[in-house]
């Protein structure tokens, strides 16, 4: 009876552990659940439209109506890019920024940019040459017309003509010749100087001066998502 009763408690161990390691395997096997993160609602994800990129050594600022993945810009990019476009309002929704205005080079470096460009110095190069042909041609006019009165006015009496007339027409004519070579000299150099004086004018570098809620708006959004992310 003894051994009935051992051979029924050692069949019901054997029972309870067959189904302790059943429920082990199942559990075992049993697809694990896994929470996903929360969703940080970050603008990390945002770029700068011009540079597409978002650093940390630069925030980025939405100083325009611009909006969606337009909005953010770097304010470097921004400032480089007004500059190499020569212009103080967005391209995209034609907001003019509030910008102060500093001319990009001195007189004397603007004066050797200018000249330096290959354009510029072949104009300069044939406007010295035709300069320099008028010139000699004026002086040439001059000293013979001056060298020649006599001459003219002891012809000119020959022929019945009063020496004061051909005095005043030799006058005339020089006063008519260096009048003719000071105008195309001077609307030489007037063509030359408009040209650089407006692209020195024009060349500028634009500072934007934007609303300190601008600089503001961003940085608070970031510090945000830094506290969520930690």
């Amino acid at each position: 009876m003894y051994d009935e009763i051992n051979t029924c408690s050692n069949s019901s161990d054997k029972f309870d552990l067959d189904k302790e390691k059943s429920k082990k395997l199942a559990l075992s096997s049993a697809p694990s659940i896994v929470r996903p993160p929360a969703r940080v609602q970050s603008t990390a994800s945002a770029v700068c439209r011009i540079c597409h990129t978002n650093t940390v050594h630069e925030c980025l600022i939405s100083p325009c109506n611009c909006r969606g993945t337009m909005e953010y810009v770097h304010l470097s990019c921004l400032e480089r890019w007004l500059n190499q476009s020569s212009r103080n309002y967005c391209e995209l929704c034609m907001y003019r920024f509030k910008a102060m205005k500093t001319k990009r080079y001195k007189l004397c470096e603007s004066l050797k940019l200018w000249v330096r460009h290959p354009r510029n110095r072949d104009h300069i190069g044939s406007d010295a040459l035709i300069g320099v042909l008028l010139t000699i041609l004026t002086a040439a006019l001059v000293i013979t017309s001056s060298m020649g009165m006599e001459y003219f006015m002891a012809e000119g009496s020959k022929l019945g003509v009063r020496k004061d007339w051909i005095r005043a027409a030799i006058f005339l004519f020089l006063f008519t010749v260096i009048m003719g070579y000071l105008v195309t000299v001077y609307l030489i150099i007037r063509d030359h100087f408009s040209l650089w004086y407006r692209w020195w004018t024009s060349t500028v570098d634009f500072h934007l001066l934007l609303p300190p809620s601008v600089n503001r708006k961003f940085f608070r959004q970031i510090n945000i998502a830094d506290q969520c992310i930690v």
